[in-house]
């Protein structure tokens, strides 16, 4: 997982990770635990980070499978 990509997408939406923790509906500390790469996203939190962040396709592959996917 590129978590500098995606705390960069993060900030420019959201200011705090609480504020996006909110908006997935997890909690801080789930999503603090994610976004360090300690637990994975599962696939449904995924589809609604690409949601609220605006990310394409390629973020995705980026962010989340380490531009392993192919079209």
């Amino acid at each position: 997982m590129n978590k500098k990509l995606l705390k960069s997408k993060r900030i420019l939406k959201y200011k705090t990770q609480e504020e996006f923790a909110k908006a997935l509906s997890i909690s801080h500390k789930s999503y603090n635990q994610k976004a360090l790469g300690k637990m994975p996203f599962k696939s449904d939190e995924i589809l609604k980070i690409a949601k609220l962040l605006d990310l394409t396709k390629e973020d995705i592959n980026k962010i989340f499978f380490d531009g392993k996917l192919q079209d």
